[in-house]
């Protein structure tokens, strides 16, 4: 007890945020979407199933039917394009202006599909430039991965092995890729990894390494050969404590600002009641890391969302007292977490929160999944309570 204690003065010596503060509630209005059934999860956390375009929401979902590409009309969810026979496919989309990239993960078997819209049909249909999917053979110990694409048009591919984390890149129309490139290794066979661009033209790669029980991140600079990384710089390390399993977890999933920063929702393996359990890492332009805020210390498989017109991080995550998915919101600039809000309650448990690698304004459309079931809100900004 009296070793908890003074860890637990560590942690707060050292910085990371309690939730609270001056932020305030975000005021929000949350609108339930028609369940529906469907045959795999939402996850996985680092993943993004959701996006905007020509005002309308889209996702990517598997079926009984297949994998298709839905539209969101009010509350219902819309068959618009079917993309492959499989039922078990984790998706990650990455909208692009007219047209949306869509990794379909599936291990060995994984392909990418990509798709425009058709503004007279108010539907996608399968790319002009290249209208068939390109398979793209993962590891086969692989948990998950996710694309991005840059500024100049190249598309990045990160995803884990066994041991090691690595990156893989495409010039359009991204048919032909490269071989994988390790970015880290001694990970462990639990550790996943995450790419994101920057505005610069740059990319980050984020990792867990839960052997280290720390948490890792590697910058491709804009122009440079796509061999070439900087050194890793274990994000926010003065914030870790020696408690329980450590700093990192396989949890994470990113957002960048306009400006650079970039926001990761993370999950320790500290516990404990009392000590951080979801969390937020900050990366600002200069590329300094804040130390660790903490969002909770209950729930799982945090997703992060930012809305730079209202300045407001949101850190969406499955409860740990309730089947239900809830949400903190903080000032972007100045972190401090408001009290936790209930965005869906459900029968039985739900998980798996997903939704858009887009920066959202008015409108966020969040997705989460339970026995079989898809649940959803339509989640409304309407300005920052005081």
């Amino acid at each position: 007890m009296f070793l908890r204690g003074i860890v637990g003065l560590l942690f707060l010596a050292l910085g990371a945020g309690e939730p609270g503060g001056d932020a305030g509630e975000a005021a929000i209005s949350i609108r339930p979407l028609t369940p529906m059934p469907f045959t795999a999860g939402t996850g996985e956390k680092p993943q993004s199933k959701v996006w905007r375009h020509a005002g309308n929401w889209w996702a990517v979902l598997p079926c009984s039917a297949g994998t298709k590409l839905w539209r969101l009309d009010d509350t219902e969810w819309v068959d618009v394009l079917h993309l492959a026979d499989s039922t078990t496919v984790k998706a990650d989309v990455r909208a692009v202006g007219e047209v949306a990239h869509i990794l379909l993960y599936d291990g060995v078997d994984s392909r990418l599909v990509s798709v425009e819209y058709d503004a007279g049909a108010n539907r996608y249909a399968p790319w002009s430039t290249r209208p068939q999917a390109v398979r793209i053979p993962l590891e086969p110990a692989a948990e998950i991965a996710t694309i991005d694409v840059d500024p100049s048009g190249r598309m990045w591919l990160a995803s884990d092995d066994e041991t090691a984390m690595h990156v893989r890149w495409s010039d359009a129309p991204y048919d032909a890729w490269s071989r994988p490139i390790a970015l880290a290794t001694d990970v462990s066979a639990d550790d996943i990894c995450a790419i994101t661009a920057f505005p610069d033209g740059s990319m980050g790669f984020l990792w867990s390494n839960q052997t280290t029980k720390r948490y890792g991140f590697r910058v491709h600079a804009a122009g440079a050969p796509p061999e070439d990384w900087a050194a890793d710089e274990i994000p926010a390390a003065a914030s870790a404590i020696p408690w329980h399993n450590g700093m990192a977890d396989d949890h994470l999933n990113m957002a960048v600002a306009s400006n650079g920063t970039l926001y990761a929702a993370v999950k320790t393996s500290y516990d404990t009641e009392g000590y951080p359990l979801i969390a937020l890492l900050v990366r600002r332009p200069s590329g300094a890391w804040d130390r660790m805020y903490s969002v909770d210390d209950k729930g799982t498989r945090g997703i992060v969302l930012l809305n730079e017109e209202q300045n407001t991080v949101m850190v969406v995550y499955t409860s740990g007292r309730a089947n239900a998915i809830v949400c903190r919101a903080s000032d972007a600039t100045r972190i401090a977490f408001g009290p936790r809000q209930v965005l869906m309650r459900c029968e039985t448990r739900a998980n798996n929160a997903t939704s858009t690698k887009q920066n959202v304004t008015d409108e966020v459309v969040i997705l989460a999944s339970r026995e079989g079931v898809l649940e959803g809100a339509r989640v409304c900004w309407e300005g920052q309570r005081k």
